[in-house]
């Protein structure tokens, strides 16, 4: 009898989840959390000064200006302010309450905010479903209570979002962890740790955000709402997502609104809980369905999901649709570079990845040999990859590049910049640069990630190029270029 219970219990909070997601409840609370005005955080101490609630209070007040209430049914202050015993005693102009309590007590409060007709609420706090079933009936509990009063819900076992400049209900103290500029890259992830990581990267390889969202268990809102929510926004240019399963129904539900979002902007996946080993991590992690790696795997690439086998993928591929690429018509790639041997690294990783390196007709190499400068037409090579050697200058790969990216048989081009050469200066990126905006061509380069390059970097970036610090990672952002232009041209959008 009880079972029954559970699973009609189970069966009634999903079918009310659809319902309000129908009446687009979900999605006017993520834009009231993503920029709120005015906050509340339950679960200060007036005794730890370090404790969840209290780090996540002063990031909101003090670091991102909000106006923030705690709560503390002991009262009192804190840094100054007035500590409300209650979310009903506090005023009630708050559009966002992150409650960082003893699981116990989360379905009190949220009640408290349903009747104060607070929208959006994030739960921070641990011991729910990923504890079991005691955890689990929990966790139905608060999901009931978000859908009876039109609440948004981030959580619970999260450590909610963050908007450069709006707003951070991270745990984690500032100074611990880098922050990235704002972009257009949009993140949800199932881990937290695993988020931090990729902000601490983005940060360090000034790529900028729009957004940051861990979700935790995914009790209400899940990576489906946050595509449909992203997919929506103008200002994000793509989507990455972490995820380590899904919930009974929300596999199919995730792929159909990837399929729909991938007509417009790119969404990449890395799926944890691909192995035995990781299946079972997951399942105490988040307590989600980690799926059959290769079944979940052929459904990605069926609705448009670009899936990052690594982290080095999901670097490579962020960072490129940063920079909204243009498409690419096919997998074939022309190569200029200055050193053989990294063209021949670069054959090796276009051929692992399934990109293509056509030999260049004989009328076309003699066509760029022929506006090469002449004491250095006889050594250069013109095959694909076209070698310059250390001897070429500027003007020689300005000139060589804008005869190869006329050529209707390349797709794309793959610069592998090494600024050793006494010919190549720092302007190298900037000349490049307006040369391939004459041509309407997919561009992505490779220069070493070093400071002393800094400049060659970012005449390229500034201009649209995205540059890649391995040979393998420029490769790579090509590979996710052709993956998503493959989907757009299977679905007539390209």
């Amino acid at each position: 009898m009880g079972q029954t219970s559970t699973a009609a219990r189970q069966r009634r909070s999903r079918t009310d989840i659809l319902n309000t997601r129908e009446r687009g409840h979900v999605i006017a609370g993520l834009k009231t959390m993503l920029n709120p005005k005015v906050t509340a955080v339950v679960g200060v101490s007036t005794s730890n000064p370090f404790s969840p609630g209290n780090v996540i209070f002063r990031k909101l007040c003090f670091e991102n200006g909000l106006k923030t209430y705690p709560i503390n049914p002991k009262g009192g202050t804190v840094e100054g302010v007035k500590v409300y015993k209650s979310i009903t005693e506090a005023p009630d102009d708050i559009e966002l309450a992150v409650i960082s309590i003893p699981a116990r007590f989360v379905p009190g409060v949220l009640e408290e905010c349903g009747r104060k007709k607070i929208r959006s609420v994030i739960v921070v706090s641990g011991g729910f479903s990923e504890t079991g079933e005691s955890g689990r009936s929990l966790q139905h509990e608060i999901v009931e209570i978000a859908n009876q009063y039109n609440i948004t819900m981030v959580g619970p076992n999260c450590i909610g979002v963050f908007v450069p400049d709006r707003v951070d209900t991270f745990f984690l103290p500032s100074e611990r962890v880098a922050r990235p500029r704002y972009g257009n890259v949009a993140i949800v992830s199932q881990s937290g740790g695993w988020l931090v990581e990729r902000l601490e990267e983005f940060a360090d390889r000034d790529v900028g955000i729009a957004a940051a969202v861990s979700i935790g268990n995914s009790a209400q809102t899940t990576v489906s709402d946050f595509v449909r929510f992203f997919g929506e926004d103008d200002n994000v240019r793509v989507i990455l997502a972490y995820i380590e399963g899904f919930g009974p129904g929300e596999g199919r539900r995730f792929v159909e609104e990837c399929a729909r979002v991938a007509r417009k902007k790119p969404i990449v996946v890395l799926k944890g809980g691909q192995s035995e080993a990781g299946h079972r991590a997951t399942q105490s992690h988040t307590s989600s369905l980690a799926g059959n790696g290769a079944v979940v795997s052929a459904a990605f690439r069926q609705f448009g999901v670009i899936e990052a086998m690594d982290e080095d993928e999901v670097m490579a591929y962020s960072k490129v649709f940063s920079f909204g690429p243009r498409p690419m018509k096919g997998k074939r790639v022309g190569t200029l570079t200055v050193s053989g041997g990294h063209g021949v690294i670069a054959s090796d990783e276009a051929a692992y990845y399934g990109l293509e390196f056509p030999p260049f007709k004989e009328e076309d190499q003699e066509a760029m040999r022929s506006v090469m400068t002449p004491a250095y037409q006889g050594i250069a090579s013109f095959r694909n990859p076209i070698d310059l050697t250390g001897s070429a200058s500027d003007i020689d790969y300005e000139r060589v590049l804008d005869k190869m990216l006329a050529l209707d048989y390349i797709d794309a081009a793959l610069l592998l910049l090494l600024p050793y050469a006494p010919g190549i200066s720092l302007q190298i990126g900037a000349r490049v640069a307006n040369v391939a905006k004459r041509h309407k061509k997919t561009v992505v380069a490779y220069v070493p990630y070093l400071d002393k390059y800094e400049v060659i970097i970012r005449g390229f970036e500034l201009n649209g190029i995205p540059c890649g610090d391995t040979i393998e990672e420029a490769v790579q952002m090509l590979n996710g270029i052709r993956k998503w232009s493959e989907y757009l041209q299977r679905v007539g959008a390209l």
